[in-house]
């Protein structure tokens, strides 16, 4: 198994992501400390993990808030002695976020939103578990974007944006960490049909251009499932990628080449 005997943190664990992340980390050996803002979601995902098989441990914390990270971080770090591997799923709905929304029409304050949330969460866990990771001398830290990041996407500057941060992130984490035995890469997912964000955001495009024209398939012959981009989550989380830093590793059905 590729994690086994890692003990991996999940942050944002009760998104489409995060949760089936978590699942995959668990199915591949490792113990699973998951997080979160929804008591009663983690709890339930600590029991789908146990009837699988694997092992997890809940606990309700704002992977926004700097004190709240650090201090589970701190904790977690003692109760099970090093942090192998970290991601945070954290995310938001699109009508929360601001998009989709004509650029010329958003509020700024309202543009800024994804990066503030989704940016922001994704540099504070990053950095307080590179600290730990560093100190231990090796651990993965894996990032999530999407490949908005290299889209022409109209009505999406604010999360759009979002992805490129992240992605600029990883890469220069990736530069700070290295030399303590500390990788950093990113998985950049394309449009999963089966979450609620997609869903959401293909409505409000609908809402802003009337009926969407018809999309092509990638090379495959269809999108990918949130469970290939756990897979691949684990890939870059685990030792089998020990060659591998500041890297965007793309799941797109081969949508985007390059």
């Amino acid at each position: 198994m590729l994690l086994s005997s890692k003990n991996v943190l999940v942050f944002a664990a009760t998104g489409a992501i995060g949760r089936e992340v978590a699942r995959k980390f668990a199915r591949e050996g490792a113990q699973v400390w998951v997080s979160g803002r929804n008591a009663e979601f983690l709890d339930a995902l600590v029991k789908q993990i146990a009837d699988e098989g694997g092992t997890a441990k809940a606990d309700v914390v704002d992977a926004t808030d700097a004190k709240a990270v650090t201090d589970y971080v701190a904790r977690i770090a003692t109760i099970a002695g090093s942090i192998d591997a970290v991601f945070n799923g954290i995310g938001g709905r699109p009508i929360d976020l601001g998009y989709p929304e004509p650029s010329t029409t958003v509020a700024l304050s309202q543009f800024l939103k994804p990066l503030q949330l989704i940016l922001g969460s994704t540099f504070l866990t990053s950095r307080t578990v590179g600290a730990q990771m560093m100190q231990q001398g090796s651990g993965s830290i894996v990032t999530l974007s999407a490949t908005l990041s290299s889209m022409t996407a109209a009505n999406m500057a604010g999360i759009s944006a979002t992805c490129s941060a992240i992605e600029a992130i990883t890469r220069s984490l990736a530069g700070e960490f290295g030399r303590a035995g500390v990788r950093v890469n990113c998985v950049r997912g394309s449009a999963m049909p089966e979450t609620r964000t997609i869903q959401e955001t293909m409505a409000g495009q609908r809402r802003i251009f009337g009926e969407m024209p018809p999309m092509s398939l990638p090379p495959l012959g269809r999108p990918i499932s949130v469970a290939e981009t756990a897979s691949t989550a684990a890939f870059l989380a685990s030792d089998a990628s020990s060659g591998m830093t500041g890297q965007v590793v793309t799941v797109c059905a081969g949508a985007f080449v390059g």
